[in-house]
């Protein structure tokens, strides 16, 4: 048993690994390549370095990131699916909620997220995005009837202080109030992204067919975001590609199934509480490839955020176990 606990909270470690590595290959995408001075210090002087050094001509726009990077988890997930074995037809219900409400509900949360980027450094969006579980437990309470707890509102609490600490201009790096909006918003997409597949048609599927419909209509409609707003390429350079394919891969193939895989061993609630390292992960990977900085207030926000951000999610995921109880 100790053994299987060990590999489960392994499997839920490594998830959240990838989950806070993808934010990185983001920025490198949008930004052209990493920074030059970690990939001198990271692979020295020479044209491997070179090749991944930042070049803003070969840039990327935010629409484009999110329609190759949700086209590449949609084909890889097809793959994933048919080499399954699994049925890919879904009821026109079930393909309703996972365009309209999965597909558009992650599409508005990248988005948000790589908009959020030009504004706020990467760490700081992800610390913001993860007070999801707070809009989570908002909508429960407004819109599915559930008792309000204390947990609701500490998580309230410690998530406002944190923001607000996070936010301020006591520390180095450039951050602008639009960054910190639009990574709330971003926040509240993913709340819906997470409810709709708590709540939906769809949530007794496959994850690689559910995968599959929601990944492919976010990369619909992030196709048509980006056409109507004229700001659509196709990626030329190798590095590029290679981003947007690993980001895929990370984000919605291996990551996705680490998860499951270590929910399954630890059950829900244990595995949401170590998945609460991804921000971190963030920060970390952030400060070592583009040099983001660390202060006392930004570790004092960071550190409420999350707290108030497990909270919630434990809150969440004893819910469940309540409404059994109660019935």
């Amino acid at each position: 048993m100790k053994k299987n606990g060990f590999l489960g909270a392994l499997y839920v470690i490594l998830a959240s690994a990838c989950y806070g590595f993808t934010p990185i290959l983001s920025n490198a995408a949008l930004k052209g390549g990493f920074p030059s001075a970690a990939c001198t210090r990271f692979f020295g002087k020479g044209a491997f370095a070179s090749a991944l050094s930042e070049s803003p001509a070969r840039a990327v726009t935010n629409e484009t990131l999110v329609v190759f990077v949700m086209f590449a988890a949609c084909v890889m997930s097809l793959f994933g699916g048919i080499a399954g074995r699994k049925k890919l037809t879904v009821s026109a219900k079930q393909f309703f909620s996972l365009s309209l409400l999965g597909g558009a509900a992650l599409c508005s949360t990248l988005l948000l997220i790589t908009y959020a980027y030009l504004y706020i450094p990467a760490g700081m969006t992800i610390v913001i995005n993860f007070t999801y579980p707070v809009f989570v437990l908002l909508a429960g309470l407004v819109f599915f009837h559930d008792k309000p707890s204390g947990a609701l509102f500490a998580s309230l609490i410690l998530a406002i202080a944190g923001i607000a600490l996070i936010s301020s201009n006591r520390f180095s790096g450039s951050v602008e109030l639009r960054g910190v909006i639009l990574a709330l918003a971003s926040g509240i997409a993913y709340a819906v992204y997470f409810l709709a597949g708590k709540h939906s048609s769809y949530n007794k599927l496959d994850s690689a067919v559910s995968n599959f419909y929601i990944t492919g209509s976010a990369a619909l409609i992030a196709f048509v975001v980006a056409v109507a707003t004229k700001r659509i390429s196709v990626p030329t350079d190798a590095v590029m590609w290679a981003l947007i394919v690993l980001e895929a891969a990370l984000g919605y193939i291996v990551a996705l199934r680490l998860l499951l895989a270590g929910i399954r061993i630890l059950g829900a609630a244990p595995a949401a509480a170590i998945n609460t390292l991804e921000p971190v992960f963030v920060l970390l990977t952030s400060m070592l490839i583009f040099g983001e900085t660390m202060t006392a207030y930004k570790l004092i926000g960071t550190v409420l955020v999350l707290t108030g951000a497990l909270i919630g999610i434990l809150a969440l995921r004893r819910a469940p176990k309540r409404a059994k109880g109660s019935s």
